[in-house]
């Protein structure tokens, strides 16, 4: 059996505070308007091979969600195995996006909705430090961006997504709850704290059945 599951905290509060890059104070009118801000994280497991990671199912099925999701165009970032100079380029069709979420980088990025600046996209990939980044993340979703971030799994990478409106009831509707080998939950971030319970499905897989996807 494998679980596709989401998480989500829509409004969210992203925290500028912490952030050492952000050198002016955090205003009120900053707080404010974080709070219509939305976060969402993409994983997935697969009991029986034991691979745990978004993009470890071998038939990319989580990666299918997303790509369906995400608005397109999309403007991505990626590294290439070998490359040193970093490549920018716009994704216009769902099976390319679905090829990219799968083979992202640890130091790649996807924007939708908005046309980044090369400076953003520099400030977004210039390390795995969300939190240093969250003034530019902010900004992006100011102007109505959706973010992606791959982030490390056992296996593979999960997605971050940081989006200026919620996206989990279109991830809802774009589970494919035919499947019979897949279980699928779109979970608050608040019910899920911890390891225990972000990985539930190890242990109990029903823990959170009232937000399966059915």
């Amino acid at each position: 059996m494998r679980v596709i599951k989401y998480f989500f905290e829509e409004p969210t509060l992203l925290d500028l505070a912490d952030d050492p890059s952000e050198e002016r104070p955090v205003e009120v009118e900053d707080l404010l308007s974080q709070n219509r801000h939305c976060r969402g994280y993409l994983a997935a497991s697969d009991l029986e091979s034991g691979a745990v990671g978004g993009s470890s199912l071998d038939d990319g099925a989580a990666a299918d969600v997303l790509a369906q999701v995400l608005d397109l165009p999309v403007w991505f970032s990626n590294v290439e195995p070998g490359q040193e100079l970093r490549d920018l380029q716009l994704i216009s069709n769902r099976a390319t996006l679905r090829t990219a979420l799968l083979t992202m980088s640890s130091g790649s990025v996807m924007i939708t909705n908005w046309a980044p600046e090369q400076e953003e996209v520099d400030d977004l990939t210039a390390d795995q430090d969300r939190k240093r980044s969250m003034a530019t993340i902010s900004r992006l979703l100011d102007q109505g961006a959706t973010v992606v971030f791959p982030e490390p799994a056992h296996v593979g990478h999960d997605w971050s997504i940081f989006s200026a409106s919620p996206l989990a009831d279109s991830v809802r509707k774009h589970l494919p709850t035919t499947s019979e080998d897949t279980r699928y939950f779109v979970i608050p971030f608040g019910q899920a704290r911890g390891e225990h319970k972000f990985y539930f499905e190890q242990y109990d897989v029903d823990l959170f059945a009232e937000y399966e996807v059915i």
